[in-house]
């Protein structure tokens, strides 16, 4: 009987160190996604500046050629130019901008994923009798 309480006591010993351990493995996976996350967050924030930065520059390029326009005909073509430019650029920089952001999603994401797929594997093993 006393063989039976001491294997029933380091089962549960061992179910609570399991538990702790799971427990602390789920906090590290949500801290090391929440870091991977600060950092993309501030990737794209550098992208975002980059991209403002270089929208103000052609801007001024922009408006230095259209007063060096001399006909209404230049200032026409010169506009037409400066739109079809904006929007393709506007394009690729939403491009941009939505690719890091899913790569960031990505990455944040795999940390919680790896644990919750090792979770679901460990708890759906059959209990050993």
């Amino acid at each position: 009987m006393s063989n039976t309480k001491n294997k029933a006591a380091d089962e549960v010993l061992k179910g609570f160190e399991d538990a702790v351990a799971f427990g602390k493995e789920a906090v590290d996976a949500v801290m090391k996604s929440n870091a991977i996350f600060v950092k993309g967050v501030q990737d794209i924030n550098t992208a975002l500046f980059g991209l403002a930065q270089s929208s103000m520059e052609d801007s001024v390029a922009a408006t230095q050629k259209i007063f060096g326009c001399k006909t209404v005909a230049d200032v026409m073509d010169a506009q037409a130019e400066l739109a079809q430019s904006n929007y393709a650029k506007a394009l690729d920089d939403g491009r941009k901008i939505s690719d890091l952001s899913v790569k960031v999603a990505e990455a944040a994401s795999k940390p919680i994923t790896k644990q919750v797929n090792a979770a679901v594997e460990k708890f759906s093993k059959p209990i050993a009798a």
